[in-house]
Parts: structure tokens; sequence; C-alpha cells
């Protein structure tokens, strides 16, 4: 498949070279568990402490802020239900703020709370998929303990005024979770200059395994665990630590925070590619923001009203360009993108929507190839909506 061009980094990355060498002594010879005192245990441990000081620098916390988890849906989860156990064991409102355009790994949580009882408010966002910090303001309440507002949305890219948000709940008081998942390795996550009080990442979508992810948490965030065991990960995560996959998540956010500003410009340079030669298919509108400081690098959506956006996946698939339709994490569900409709696209445009997302593997010549590829798959798909639309 080598001659196949990736274009689908924001639904995972290849695991880069470097971690993969970093990572493998632990699978092999280094096997120690890092709870046990021998030698070969403690030199997992050693390997662990590493790793967190690594993801420690990449968003610029404490080393003991950082706690190792299974994935960023585990992260979200842990940031929002044990909160939501923190405030009710400490007589703290029942009040959660969130956007409708947040992952599921959010919205799930936020339903499952609204069944206890919590009262959850959904921010609206603009056409450009932007949350605005004064309604988030206008929402706070006295009982109001939780806010969950995502960095980067996954299906348009959209990037959120972070810092106002947090600021915003800094001020009155009140607990802010982010999932960051989308923004590691290519924009800056701050948590000095961003004041979240919690804060997830996967590893697998800047270029460490499948199944590792990291939840910052502020010291003195008040977080509960909702899963009960042992005391690894300082009580939080209880589970024996998989050494492996998190030294592989240190070396990849090593590898991310020295790589960050080369990175962005590659990545921007590669976005305005696409953007150039697939706008000039007929109808397509791009769907978030246009503004590339406002847009995660790398990130085009579009929608091609009158098409698919799983036929137009399998056209570019057929041509050997592989990129996505809405968000990956609703494979074979034939409905609009909630995100869309959230963002005014209406019903039937929604339909076409795909999602091109270049990565730090990803060349700018590849990305020209792909582009032309991807115009030919698109103004096909076109055509055909054109020739089945009643005169």
């Amino acid at each position: 498949m080598s001659d196949q061009i990736y274009l689908d980094n924001s639904a995972t990355t290849r695991v880069r070279q470097e971690v993969l060498e970093a990572m493998l002594p632990y699978l092999s010879d280094q096997a120690g568990n890092p709870s046990s005192l021998h030698a070969m245990g403690r030199q997992a441990a050693e390997a662990v402490a590493g790793a967190r000081e690594q993801v420690a620098r990449l968003l610029n916390c404490e080393a003991d802020e950082i706690y190792f988890t299974p994935c960023g849906t585990y992260s979200n989860n842990t940031a929002i239900i044990g909160r939501a156990r923190f405030a009710e064991a400490n007589g703290l409102g029942r009040h959660m703020i969130t956007s409708r355009i947040e992952h599921p790994a959010v919205l799930g949580p936020a339903k499952y709370l609204e069944s206890l009882g919590w009262r959850v408010d959904y921010l609206p966002v603009d056409r450009e998929g932007l949350v605005s910090p004064a309604d988030l303001e206008r929402s706070i309440g006295p009982d109001t303990s939780l806010i969950s507002i995502m960095w980067v949305n996954n299906e348009i890219g959209s990037v959120q005024p972070l810092a106002a948000l947090a600021a915003a709940a800094a001020g009155a008081g009140v607990y802010f979770h982010t999932d960051a998942v989308q923004a590691a390795g290519k924009l800056p996550v701050d948590v000095q200059r961003a004041e979240v009080s919690t804060l997830s990442l996967s590893g697998h979508k800047f270029h460490a395994p499948k199944g590792i992810g990291v939840l910052f948490a502020r010291r003195g965030a008040g977080l509960m665990p909702i899963v009960f065991g042992g005391g690894q990960e300082r009580g939080l995560f209880p589970g024996t630590q998989s050494v492996a996959d998190i030294v592989a998540i240190g070396k990849a956010a090593e590898l991310a925070l020295a790589e960050l500003d080369e990175n962005m410009i590659s990545l921007r340079r590669m976005q305005q590619i696409l953007m150039d030669k697939l706008l000039a298919v007929d109808g397509a509108q791009i769907t978030g923001p246009r503004d590339p400081q406002k847009r995660l690098p790398g990130h085009l959506s579009l929608v091609l009203p009158g098409c698919r956006g799983e036929a137009l996946v399998m056209r570019a698939d057929l041509k050997g360009v592989c990129i996505s339709s809405g968000s990956a994490c609703h494979k074979g569900i034939v409905e609009p993108s909630q995100v869309l409709l959230a963002c005014g696209v209406a019903d039937t445009d929604a339909l076409g929507s795909v999602r091109i997302s270049a990565g730090r593997l990803n060349s700018v010549e590849e990305c020209r190839k792909a582009a032309d590829l991807l115009l030919s798959a698109f103004l096909a798909c076109s055509r055909q909506a054109s020739s089945r639309a009643p005169a």
C-alpha cells in the first residue's frame, strides 16, 4: 500500500520510527512492572517517570500533574464524571456547561450526568464552529461546577478561543476541562497560558500507538476516580501501567515539542495547496473557519452539495488517497453530522461532507499529487450529482 497517500491524520497517525524504537525494549528485555521493587521494576518506574517529564514539557506543566490513561475517551470521562463525583461529594452545584459540537467522548458523559439529574447547557456555535466567551460567561451560575469545551474540533478543525474561555471559567472559580486531542503536535498547548483545570490527549493523534492517553490535572483541580483497584497513577487511574506505551507517548511528546514550529509551517502550506485546488469544484463549501489562524494546521473540511460523503471517500480511495467523511467515530451512520448542523449547514449539504487532514509525515509533493487526484474524484462525483438533479 506504499503508493497510497494518507490524509486522514485527524483520525489516527502512523507510529513514528523513533517512537517505535523507544518503546520496543519495554516489550522484550525490559519487561519489569513499575510497581515492583526489584531492579527491573525500578528500571520500568524510571522509564515511566521520564515519559511523564517529557509530556509535562510539551504542556508546560509539572510532571506530577500528568496522568497516563488508556486513551483520550477515558481521560475525558474521568475529567467529567470524576469531577461530578467530587462536586456531589463536596456539596457543589450540579450544573455542567459544554458545547453542541463536542466529541462523543464528552457528550456521552454529559448525557450520563443528565440521567443522574444534572442540568447541562449545550452552548451554540457560530457558522465557523466557534463558542463565544460572552455566551459562556452568561451561562455560568452559582450552581455551575463543571465546564468542558474542546480545544479543536475534529470534524471542522475550528480552534476555540481557549484562553478566553478558560479565563471566563477561572474568573468565576469554575472547573474547566478541555479535550485537546486534536491539538497536540500541531498547535502550542500551554496550560500556563490557558487556565484549564484538566486537559486530555490521545497518543495516536501525534504518532504514538493507539491505546495510550494523557490527562493533565492541575494541582487541586478536584477529581475523584471512576475506576477502582490498585494505586497506580496516584489512585486516579488504577491498573498496571503499560510501560511501552507510556514510553512511546513520552517520545512522541518530545518530538512534537521539538518540531512544533516547523510542523505548523509545513502543515499550513499543505492546507493551502488543498484549499486552492479543491475549491475549484463547483459548489464546494468550506466548513469551519476560513481564517487559517482559527483552523487546525493541515486540516481542511468541506461539503459538496448533491454528493454523499461516503461516495467521495470511496472515489478518493480508488485513486489511492485516504480521507474521511464527517467524524471517524460515526462510521456507518448515514445521517447529517450534528457538528455541521450546529454550524448552520443544511441537512442535505451536510451529507456531502469530507475531511482531509495532513500530518507530520506527509510531504508537500505528495500533497500536491493528492490535491490533483482528489479534484478529479470530486469533479466526477459532482458531475454525477448534477446529472441526477431534476431539470
